[in-house]
């Protein structure tokens, strides 16, 4: 008797879906893909640049179905979304899915660059609790060099934002609360408007992007120097990562280390977008000896001292990986 081919068919699919079939029969992989991140901004030009590399490998094992930006989902559901598997993989900052892994964006505390955390089995660590907590797996670091400042539109002598509302994510609100400030946290889409009607009366971003997003118009001061690390991570949905081959894991493995080695660029970056701050009309102000040394002696200290109130278990393990000797 000959079956139909179509019971066939969904018998496989129906295999597949238990497990009992596994992805090795398939030569490529294709992984639904979202960014906390407008394509063609400054943060996710790296990992566009990623994409590309792999697409353009006739040979790669993997291939992404990339779905968009911030339009196709909203970024502080993104860390659900890869972790339930709604997508598999997903470009995205610890700060955004605090909610799913507490004190996860203490990884812009870290001491050592990407390439010294997996040098030093750092990254395994954290690929770990990662995969625990989450069900993700940390695939890896991307924008590290790319420095965190305080931008506004009143001007201040010494670390002391008392009487200012400012936009922040997790990322500043210790920094910016001991500093006298009011926090507001909201999505990067909703900055601009909040500048414009002066409903808040700075911001916390990096030293990259203000330009993409057209801040600068509403921006006339940046608080030098810069603090903490960038982090946006590419996370992959821990069932689908098991899922491939080992294959397909080597290559996606040795594609992060090229796409982390492209954070050697941030050093030029940064310092043509001091330049095209400054063309535009954003004056720096540079806390220099005690009044500097006490800043970023802050920005550290009120941050892991947050962490360990909020989050006392998981911060601890955090701070044995990221800052440590």
């Amino acid at each position: 008797m000959k079956l139909d081919t179509r019971l066939i068919t969904a018998i496989g699919t129906a295999l597949v879906s238990a497990g009992l079939v596994t992805q090795a029969v398939a030569d490529t992989a294709t992984l639904r893909t979202v960014s906390a991140f407008t394509p063609g901004t400054a943060i996710p030009h790296t990992f566009e640049q990623f994409l590309d590399e792999v697409e353009s490998d006739a040979d790669a094992p993997v291939k992404f179905n990339f779905l968009g930006g911030p339009e196709t989902m909203p970024p502080f559901q993104i860390g659900n979304a890869v972790s339930t598997g709604v997508v598999d993989m997903a470009f995205v900052t610890s700060a955004f899915y605090t909610s799913q892994l507490p004190a996860a964006h203490a990884l812009n505390l870290t001491r050592y660059s990407p390439e010294e955390l997996r040098e030093t089995g750092r990254f395994e660590q954290l690929q770990e609790m990662w995969r625990e907590q989450m069900n993700v797996h940390y695939l890896a670091y991307t924008n590290y060099g790319n420095r965190y400042h305080l931008y506004l539109n009143e001007p201040v002598e010494t670390p002391d934002l008392d009487g200012l509302r400012m936009r922040i994510t997790p990322v500043y609100r210790a920094f910016v609360e001991a500093m006298g400030g009011e926090a507001a946290q909201t999505p990067p889409g909703e900055v601009y408007t909040a500048l414009e009607r002066g409903t808040v009366d700075g911001y916390g971003w990096p030293i990259q992007g203000i330009f993409d997003l057209g801040w600068q118009e509403h921006t006339q001061y940046r608080l030098d120097p810069g603090f903490y690390h960038v982090e946006v991570g590419v996370l992959v949905n821990q069932d689908t990562w098991e899922g491939l081959t080992d294959e397909q894991r080597e290559y996606l493995t040795e594609k992060a280390v090229w796409l982390e080695g492209l954070n050697d660029q941030n050093e030029q970056i940064n310092a043509e977008e001091a330049r095209r701050q400054a063309d535009a009309g954003i004056e720096a102000i540079e806390f220099e000896g005690e009044a500097r040394e006490r800043y970023l002696e802050m920005a550290y200290e009120v941050q892991w001292e947050r962490l360990s109130q909020e989050h006392a278990e998981n911060t601890e393990r955090l701070k044995a990986i990221l800052d440590s000797d």
